[in-house]
């Protein structure tokens, strides 16, 4: 690893109070308030721009039945954050000559089945290999709450037939990411974590990531809720090996994050093969790269990453070209409508000046809403826009919410409580009504399907 310390410090030495406008951080402070309430399981937030903080700050409850609110340097379990830890990993040891990444897994398993055969290194790494995602099999779910050895894991995907060959599609998995923090042991002789902590954690000063056990107490650690809110059931900490089994906090992913988009972790070949899109083998491009999710907004590199687990929720997201990290790490269920992706967008485009949105709202009558009101489909998906009160409402097929919507327009309608997500409504060139849900500060890449009223 190259000398760190120059850069770690160029980036975040003036995290104190700095010389950015008041203005945005109360902007930015406004938005999470009004997300998250301060009896309720909240979140730490982290917006550093250009190295300058212009936001660390605790909302809500790290726990509720105790009433500790959350501090700025709570740590949570970041989930699959953590995959480009064991990505990282996987590349350093690549650099050493240990492997390379076209290397056919069989290398290192070679019991498995001739189907997977194919499968190399760079398939487990961008989720290509065609493994299918364990968690989601129903008899396997039954067992989430018992240990499971890594053995045992890659037993319960290699009885499970691949989903296409390998390269033909992508498929997020995190048997992908267990099976490579397997290989990092056989070419280590140490356990992963430990792999992963002397060679990134300690010399990055990363003090606050830990493994996350099962019987490990881990200090600051937030408590996990669901909704209502009730405690977030937890499965084994052993389903979690190379796939996300750490908790940490903003510094630390700051760290991490400065380094490694610095080129102290890696060498510049390997740092570009972590933020470049895949590329499938029919053409088609897919927004993963190894670890990381590279995407584009306003056509400038975007890259996220993000972590999703029972009760527990990480979106760190980084802009090269201005300089602007933002990462939000939340125990909260009830608070998320949204997900925390689009408000980390949306903090990101406020760090970046990006132009305001405003709104107008304004009344249409009933009868120019009940025009609009109507089932509209999208293959297996549907919205129904219903007319009460006076106003427009839409309800999801997928989990039933119900939303309020506000007319901004004859034909455009924002949410009640969110004015980056609305619906445009138009007449086809068959005479059929259409509506399409876009967010305003949509990513490049992101294409919103249109659905067509029955």
């Amino acid at each position: 690893m190259r000398p760190i310390v120059a850069i770690f410090f160029a980036a975040v030495s003036q995290w104190a109070p700095a010389a950015i406008a008041a203005t945005k951080a109360e902007v930015i402070d406004a938005e999470l308030t009004r997300i998250f309430a301060p009896d309720m399981p909240g979140a730490a937030v982290l917006v550093v721009k250009d190295g300058v903080t212009v936001l660390n700050k605790g909302y809500g409850l790290a726990n509720v039945e105790l009433n500790v609110p959350v501090g700025p340097e709570q740590l949570f379990n970041v989930a699959s954050v953590g995959k480009q830890f064991t990505a990282a990993a996987i590349l350093k040891l690549a650099e050493d000559g240990k492997l390379t990444i076209q290397t056919p897994i069989r290398k290192f398993f070679p019991d498995v089945p001739p189907t997977w055969s194919g499968i190399t290194v760079e398939h487990l790494l961008n989720h290509t290999s065609g493994i299918a995602n364990i968690f989601m099999d129903e008899a396997f779910r039954r067992y989430a709450f018992e240990d499971h050895t890594p053995r045992q894991l890659m037993a319960q995907a290699v009885a499970m037939p691949l989903l296409a060959p390998p390269g033909d599609g992508y498929s997020y998995s995190s048997a992908n990411y267990t099976l490579l923090a397997m290989i990092i042991e056989q070419l280590t002789g140490e356990q992963v974590d430990a792999y992963l902590a002397r060679q990134f954690f300690a010399p990055l000063g990363m003090t606050h990531t830990h493994a996350i056990r099962d019987t490990t107490l881990i200090k600051g650690l937030a408590t996990p809720y669901e909704k209502g809110p009730r405690l977030a059931v937890r499965w084994s900490a052993t389903l979690l090996f190379g796939g996300g089994g750490f908790a940490s906090n903003n510094a630390d992913l700051l760290r991490w994050t400065m380094a490694l988009q610095g080129g102290a972790v890696l060498n510049p070949a390997s740092l570009a093969a972590m933020n470049t899109a895949l590329t499938l083998t029919n053409g088609k491009r897919v927004p993963y790269g190894l670890g990381l999710r590279p995407h584009t907004l306003a056509g400038k590199p975007y890259l996220q990453s993000n972590g999703d687990i029972h009760g527990s929720h990480a979106e760190v997201v980084f802009l090269a070209a201005s300089k602007i990290f933002v990462s939000i790490l939340s125990n909260s269920e009830d608070a998320l409508q949204y997900g925390l992706r689009p408000v980390a967008k949306r903090l990101a485009t406020i760090a970046a000046d990006m132009p305001r949105h405003d709104v107008r709202p304004m009344t249409l009558s009933e009868s120019a809403l009940r025009q609009l009101a109507g089932t509209y489909r999208h293959g297996a998906d549907s919205y129904i826009f219903q007319l009460k009160d006076g106003r427009l409402q839409v309800e999801y097929s997928v989990n039933k919410r119900v939303a309020r919507l506000q007319a901004i327009s004859p034909t455009e309608f924002c949410y009640e409580g969110n004015s980056d997500f609305r619906f445009k409504f138009s007449t086809g060139p068959d005479g059929r009504q259409l509506t399409q849900w876009f967010e305003i500060d949509r990513l490049d890449d992101e294409v919103d399907p249109v659905f067509e009223k029955e």
